[in-house]
């Protein structure tokens, strides 16, 4: 049972150790005369954490770092940080509070040769810390440096001012970080990384552990030159020691800044301020917001929203640069701008007074294009249309289309498109003109019918003799529509009706035109045409003919001969050819010849050729 009591009480003092976040700290010396010196540790503590320690073991190492003793030094008391910040416009959150404690006391401390180091170390840190792995874990050590013959009469150097508790986050800082040296010596300033110190099982060692100290681990991303997030990047100026930085996330940042001592080239201390940075959103008393854009590309027209807090009076300027009387005193105003473009808006919360907020927002003015296209009319079987876009917009707007899934091609871009449809679709088109960010659109649809292919067949095959029967037959594709009228016509006039055959018998030697036309219900239509020739009969040349002015058998009258190109000879006995013509046409009566016989030859132009002789008796 006692070993478990005595457990608790470890693990409890354990928890309180940790408990103490402590937050930094820093040591310094003046020289008293006659190996007198009057030590001075200040230490820095959340207020969220317990009470600073009854006593301060300040450890004292020789300058090899062997231990020689330490002496305890009492609690004096605490202060609280004063909270200031440089611009009376912003506040910060009411629970940053940082406690201070200097313990003070006179070490007799003789000459030696190697001098004396000083040492305190507690543990244990805030478990908040961005910059460090596993803060909660590691402590400080806060040590000087006094320097051995001929140099052991001197003071360290001391910073003048307490840093600053709270940065708020985006708010530019410049402190001044600079430190007195009573002895006039040269003082040099960097960054530089703490010390660790104590553990949560020794969390305040007596003594404390003898030097080299180590150096706390930095986070990724952190280091000496860079221990807090900033933008620009911390810096201190190694003459001045003026602090600078703008610090950008939210958090706490355990930085350092070292001061080196150097009296006629020889460097005679090195003090380090180990100390704790909270960033902080803080609250502006007067914030100067415009309400974001709301709409786009819906005009010119815009009324402003005004989302500032802690203000009376306004000064708002529009940006445009067509007039100067763009500007306006309400709280929320409005405004229509000449043309489109995006325009700086700028709004001033209580102008003219110390906590003067400004602010810049850009909005988009313009109009959201309004296009259109014309859809060609329905159209029957496969089809290729132009498409063009209209309406309004600039040249530099980006066009494009969706021509539908069946179309040829299924989209492009630009303006005119060529596109091919095939038969018996349906297809929705849509166009979509971009410019300044704003999208118009127009749909239309693009119709084709199914085309009947009319076609017919005729029996007998022409040509055929006069006399001869056909038969005309619809063998038409009607590829799925449906035929409302049909229609049949020779030489352009029509012969039949709605009838898918019919026949014709009795047409007179000649070239007949015949054409079959569809039309479907969507009025779609399809002809073919088939030409017909009619033959006349046999060619029959007469062996006599008699031009004795009777009136009857006058001429040399070849049956027919007028439906046949031709070409007539007639010799007489000796050969000599008495008359001779080119499409005969029974118009010889025998003039200028005697009776007697006669004898021919008559050539067909379809190769057939005929010979013989007639007699001519008057």
């Amino acid at each position: 049972m006692h070993r478990i009591f005595t457990f608790v009480l470890l693990a409890s003092a354990t928890l309180l150790a940790r408990a103490t976040h402590i937050i930094g700290g820093e040591i310094y010396y003046d020289d008293l005369g006659n190996g007198q010196y009057q030590v001075t540790l200040t230490l820095y503590r959340d207020c969220g954490g317990i009470a600073f320690d009854g006593t301060a073991a300040i450890g004292v190492f020789s300058g090899m770092g062997e231990y020689l003793f330490h002496q305890s030094l009492p609690f004096p008391g605490g202060s609280f940080v004063p909270i200031e910040l440089d611009s009376p416009c912003l506040t910060l959150p009411p629970d940053v509070c940082v406690e201070t404690a200097s313990y003070t006391g006179v070490f007799n401390l003789p000459p030696r040769a190697d001098g004396y180091i000083l040492a305190y170390q507690r543990c244990c840190r805030t478990d908040e810390i961005v910059n460090l792995p596993n803060p909660g874990d590691l402590g400080l050590t806060c040590t000087v440096q006094i320097p051995g013959e001929p140099h052991s009469n001197n003071s360290s150097p001391r910073f003048n001012e307490l840093p600053p508790v709270a940065l708020c986050q985006g708010a530019p800082l410049v402190f001044d970080h600079s430190a007195t040296d009573p002895d006039g010596d040269q003082l040099t300033y960097s960054l530089c990384t703490p010390f660790n110190g104590g553990t949560a099982l020794a969390p305040q060692p007596v003594p404390p552990g003898p030097p080299p100290y180590l150096p706390l681990p930095w986070g990724t991303g952190y280091s000496a030159a860079y221990p807090i997030d900033s933008d620009p990047a911390i810096a201190i100026d190694p003459v001045t020691g003026v602090l600078t930085l703008t610090p950008t996330v939210i958090g706490n940042f355990v930085v350092a800044v070292c001061v080196q001592e150097v009296r006629d080239g020889v460097l005679l201390s090195e003090s380090r301020r180990d100390f704790m940075f909270s960033v902080v959103a803080c609250d502006a008393i007067i914030n100067a917001e415009i309400q974001p854009q709301q709409q786009f590309c819906s005009g010119l027209s815009f009324q402003f929203g005004n989302n500032s807090n802690g203000a009376q009076n306004y000064v708002w300027d529009f940006g445009d640069p067509t007039t100067t009387a763009d500007t306006s005193t309400l709280s929320s105003p409005a405004w229509t701008y000449n043309e489109p473009g995006v325009y700086e808006v700028t709004l001033v919360a209580n102008p003219g007074e110390v906590c003067a907020d400004t602010t810049v927002v850009s909005f988009q003015a313009f109009i959201a294009p309004q296009v259109s296209f014309v859809p060609p009319p329905p159209a029957c079987g496969d089809t290729t249309v132009v498409l063009e876009a209209q309406g309004a917009f600039g040249a530099t707007a980006t066009i494009a289309w969706s021509l539908g899934a069946q179309a040829d091609p299924m989209t492009a871009t630009g303006s005119p498109v060529q596109v091919s449809y095939p038969a018996a679709v349906q297809q929705t088109v849509m166009l979509t003109v971009t410019e300044n960010g704003c999208l118009g659109t127009a749909t239309g649809a693009v119709i084709t019918y199914a085309q009947p292919e009319a076609l017919f067949t005729v029996f007998p095959a022409s040509p055929q003799l006069v006399g001869t029967p056909f038969t005309f037959t619809d063998i038409s594709a009607l590829n799925g529509t449906s035929i409302i009228e049909r229609n049949w016509t020779v030489n352009g006039q029509q012969v039949a009706g709605d009838v898918a055959e019919w026949g014709a018998g009795d047409w007179q030697p000649g070239t007949y035109t015949v054409t079959l036309q569809l039309t479907s219900a969507n009025g779609c239509t399809s002809s073919y045409t088939m030409t017909i020739v009619v033959l006349p009969g046999e060619i029959d040349i007469p062996n006599v003919f008699s031009p004795n002015g009777d009136g009857e058998n006058e001429t040399f009258s070849i049956l027919d001969i007028g439906y046949y190109p031709n070409r007539l000879t007639v010799f007489n006995r000796w050969g000599m050819p008495v008359y001779e013509t080119s499409n005969y046409r029974n118009q010889w009566k025998g003039e200028d010849v005697p009776d007697g016989t006669y004898y021919y030859v008559l050539v067909l132009d379809d190769g057939r050729e005929f010979t013989g002789h007639v007699t001519l008796l008057r």
